[in-house]
């Protein structure tokens, strides 16, 4: 029988209406024997709901089913954004994937961030961390593999991406030091990540892949009885990490896209236009593809200001290729 405790942490969250002002970040801790420890996390950015929406699902779900280790459930990371809807933290503007900058911390996020660092990564060996294209964007539903520094690479990885259950996967090195995959490779923690949906909204179908999919990353490493779940043998790769997969726009406009999520484009296709529809004499501005691939992000928000990114197009990898990438 699992043993289940709350190990919430709360940081200072000041503002000039509430000077002694804390938020507490909900943390489950689920114990079934020995085996690896895992943390599962969403909320990273307090609007990007489908993570949230899983783990909260598995807050309720994973005591009854966990047969080995220890897991970790952080369904609102950054519970400040989270209750406000935003992106940032609301007290400080502070973004928690690039607050990881060790001490002292200054303000909430920093806060939360060297709590996490200080008392749950060097507890961990594995985390799986899901995000979603927030308020701005819409993903392709994708599992997430990254690389920072000098990391050597983990054969888990592709068995991770294909045991998420997800047709798609996306590759990309970080070179953000303060973020929470440079974190937990500080710490030597394997590490998976998820970028599913996006545009201010979910939909029971996508909370459902991902609560499936973080199922599917405790089976393959051993935490739940039975075999691991089947993986999925078709996932597909692209590099995000190509120089050109992303586009941003180069003046104000409305962002009209003439591709879809999954589509396949070639370089120099046709993939939208930005108007101005309050100055009808304004030409409309025609956006090419900066490369072939797919397409696996584009912009939910049509009103676009100067470097907003539009949209995302990363050529295909072959998936056993990222042995030689690390």
């Amino acid at each position: 029988m699992a043993m289940v405790s709350r190990e919430d942490f709360s940081c200072a969250a000041a503002t000039n209406e509430s000077a002694y002002r804390r938020v507490t970040v909900p943390v489950l801790k689920i114990e079934a024997g020995p085996g690896p420890a895992v943390a599962l996390m969403a909320g990273v950015h307090g609007d990007e709901w489908e993570g949230q929406a899983a783990i909260l699902d598995l807050w309720h779900h994973l005591p009854g089913i966990l047969q080995r280790g220890t897991v970790y459930l952080l369904p609102a990371v950054n519970a400040e954004a989270s209750l406000a809807g935003t992106r940032l933290s609301p007290s400080d503007g502070g973004n928690l994937n690039r607050a990881f900058l060790g001490a002292p911390a200054c303000g909430y996020t920093e806060s939360v961030a060297a709590a996490l660092e200080a008392r749950l990564l060097p507890r961990i060996q594995a985390l799986v961390d899901v995000h979603s294209g927030g308020a701005s964007l819409r993903y392709l539903p994708s599992s997430v593999i990254t690389r920072y520094g000098d990391d050597p690479y983990d054969a888990r990885l592709p068995a991770l991406a294909r045991a998420f259950g997800l047709a798609h996967c996306v590759f990309f090195r970080g070179g953000e030091a303060g973020s929470m995959p440079a974190a937990a490779s500080r710490h030597g923690v394997l590490r998976q990540s998820a970028e599913i949906g996006g545009g201010r909204e979910t939909s029971g179908g996508l909370v459902e892949s991902c609560r499936d999919g973080l199922l599917g990353c405790l089976g393959e490493l051993g935490l739940l009885p039975g075999s691991p779940p089947p993986r999925n043998p078709e996932i597909r790769l692209y590099d995000l990490d190509a120089p050109a997969a992303t586009l941003r726009a180069r003046e104000p406009g409305v962002f009209v896209p003439g591709v879809e999520l999954g589509q396949s484009v070639a370089a120099r296709q046709r993939i939208g236009r930005l108007i101005e529809p309050a100055r009808p004499d304004t030409p409309a501005r025609a956006l090419v593809s900066p490369q072939a691939g797919t397409v696996v992000c584009l912009r939910a928000i049509a009103r676009s200001g100067d470097g907003d990114c539009l949209v995302q197009i990363a050529p295909a990898l072959p998936l056993d290729s990222l042995s030689s990438r690390y």
